[in-house]
């Protein structure tokens, strides 16, 4: 047994998916990884073993656990410290929800990448079934918490700075994101499955229909406007939202995890 085989990391929740991910990717061997925010270093054990190397970014450094890899200080809210299409792969596995200016982490997630380079990214679901009505009912992502507030907000600071590691302040839904990645040159290779939300499942088998009907209502509503966009790609992309919106992956899964491409500078 090695070392690093001791690691008590999760072999539950998101984890376990990218942890699988990674695992089937053909040989990587010198490939290199970002890995922001890395963590205790969960997602950097997995690609190191697979022969990559990796760069371990977070705004809290001290929190990496293996013994052969050191993180380096970066802020996602900021430029990062990193080479013009230098990488191959980025994970930024559960952050993007606490960071403000979500479209400038995908604007320098475009710049480091290199050409078709891989971002794999992860976040709690938004859209699922549970956490709209959540969202209508409360205004949270699940009914048995109360919205972030002051007193939750910020989940950790660094003393004698502003530098702060908010909360989940900034979830946002498939729709969001997916007008993310358009604006900053990605494109969805595959929206991986992770744990279904089994009240999720029951409501959301329950109101389909009118999921369904109100979705293909908006769609044909919708696709008279915007009469300067050439009509068959307007349609396309809404019919894209559409499907988008009632995919099972957005209503009864607890998690995003989607698997992205560079396809050009943002």
């Amino acid at each position: 047994m090695s070392k690093h085989d001791s690691y008590d990391f999760p072999k539950t929740g998101i984890h376990k998916y990218v942890a699988e991910y990674i695992r089937s990717l053909p040989d990587i061997s010198g490939k290199r990884v970002l890995d922001i925010p890395c963590g205790d270093g969960r997602a950097s054990y997995e690609f190191k073993k697979k022969g990559a190397y990796v760069i371990a970014l977070d705004l809290f450094p001290d929190f990496m656990k293996l013994d052969d890899l050191s993180a380096e200080y970066a802020d996602l809210s900021e430029s990062l410290p990193v080479e013009s299409e230098s990488i191959d792969y980025i994970i930024c596995q559960e952050g993007i929800e606490h960071i403000p200016n979500q479209l400038n982490v995908f604007e320098e997630f475009n710049r480091v990448l290199k050409k078709d380079g891989m971002l794999l990214i992860t976040t709690p679901n938004y859209s699922h079934v549970r956490a709209r009505l959540s969202h209508l009912l409360l205004e949270t992502d699940f009914w048995k918490r109360m919205p972030p507030t002051e007193i939750d907000g910020i989940w950790f600071a660094k003393i004698n700075t502003d530098k702060m590691y908010f909360g989940h302040l900034f979830l946002l839904g498939v729709q969001h994101l997916q007008s993310l990645i358009s604006f900053t040159g990605f494109e969805v290779k595959n929206r991986i499955k992770t744990d279904i939300g089994k009240t999720s499942l029951i409501l959301g088998l329950a109101i389909y229909p009118l999921l369904a009907l109100f979705s293909i209502f908006s769609y044909w509503a919708y696709r008279k406007k915007n009469s300067h966009v050439e009509q068959g790609k307007k349609q396309k992309i809404l019919w894209e939202r559409v499907k988008l919106n009632l995919s099972p992956t957005t209503l009864f899964y607890k998690h995003i995890f989607w698997e992205l491409q560079k396809k050009k500078q943002s």
